[in-house]
């Protein structure tokens, strides 16, 4: 028998919307990354749009570009996800709710606590992406001179991993009884001591919070390079892939879920979703030209700033409309 087929719709959202001048557009909200109103209805509004799920990016630094570049980002204001995400769900019924949280500049205990709350009060809608905070400038707002290196943090991010999800583990679901007549208010059969030793992590647990309603919140992870391409196979339910043509898309399908194969777990498990920006018109033509006004109101120093990011190399010296220079590899 056939199995049926349904394509799964995330809003990825950082974090009202990842185009860089979406503040500017005519119609727009420029305050909306900070403005729980508006937040509300834009979920409600996916929920109405029958959406599967409101991915929140998240980063843990403000000075992360040259000032010319940074007084021109919405970014620089937003949420803390874990402090918004609870509040979105009690507004919604059915859209899940992904938050980022970093392997890095987090500690074990306080991910699964909190994301083990928000699967709690939104009913079973949570999810944690899983990153390891590719951006340096974050570890000197966490009493680091620098950032940890890449494959380093990746260690560190599937043993945090571990750690989280065998915190989740602490209760057996249904380890809390109730028993008014005896007083008896769980049974400790069903309490597990995690007592994690590891390279990088000293964890004893339990956790203070009941078992999360889905067993373990939904885990999604975005990572393209080697290490996270493993991290992903080994971990991930969900991967956001940022490739931008058909046949890249495909040779990351295969290698991440061939990956799955070799760790022992079933490809079916796994959901690759590629990133798209969408814009709409009535027509063709007239979806076009919001793009392109929307493309118009990135200023030079916004868009040399994020090039410059994804290059991992400065080229701001260079002219705007010359070829790019010989790049060393990132």
């Amino acid at each position: 028998m056939a199995h049926s087929r349904q394509l799964r719709l995330g809003a990825f959202m950082r974090p009202v919307s990842i185009h860089t001048a979406a503040w500017r557009y005519p119609g727009a909200f420029p305050d909306a990354n900070f403005n729980f109103a508006h937040y509300k209805r834009f979920v409600q509004t996916l929920e109405r749009g029958r959406f599967d799920a409101f991915f929140m990016a998240d980063h843990l630094a403000v000075l992360n570009m040259p000032m010319a570049a940074l007084k021109r980002s919405a970014t620089v204001s937003s949420f803390d996800p874990l402090t918004l995400l609870p509040a979105l769900a009690t507004v919604t019924e059915h859209l899940g709710l992904i938050a980022t949280a970093s392997t890095t500049y987090n500690e074990p205990y306080h991910v699964a606590r909190k994301f083990a709350s928000l699967d709690h009060i939104s009913g079973g809608r949570a999810g944690w992406n899983v990153v390891t905070s590719a951006n340096p400038d974050e570890a000197l707002n966490f009493g680091r001179e620098q950032h940890m290196e890449h494959d380093a943090r990746y260690r560190l991010a599937r043993e945090f991993y571990d750690v989280v999800t065998g915190l989740w583990d602490t209760w057996a679901d249904d380890a809390f009884i109730h028993d008014v007549d005896a007083g008896i208010y769980f049974d400790p059969d069903k309490l597990h001591v995690l007592d994690h030793k590891g390279p990088h992590l000293s964890v004893r647990g339990p956790l203070n919070i009941a078992r999360p309603v889905q067993g373990w919140p939904v885990i999604v992870q975005a990572g393209a390079s080697e290490a996270g391409r493993q991290l992903a196979a080994e971990t991930a339910e969900v991967v956001f892939s940022g490739v931008n043509n058909l046949r890249d898309a495909q040779r990351y399908y295969t290698d991440v879920k061939g990956r799955m194969q070799a760790c022992g777990r079933s490809r079916e498990h796994l959901k690759i979703l590629p990133g798209a920006f969408v814009v709409i018109g009535e027509t063709v033509a007239k979806a076009r030209a919001k793009k392109a006004r929307l493309d118009g109101l990135v200023h030079p120093d916004s868009g040399m700033a994020s090039l410059c990011i994804l290059l991992g190399h400065d080229v701001s010296g260079q002219d705007l409309d010359g070829p790019l220079p010989k790049i060393p590899q990132s």
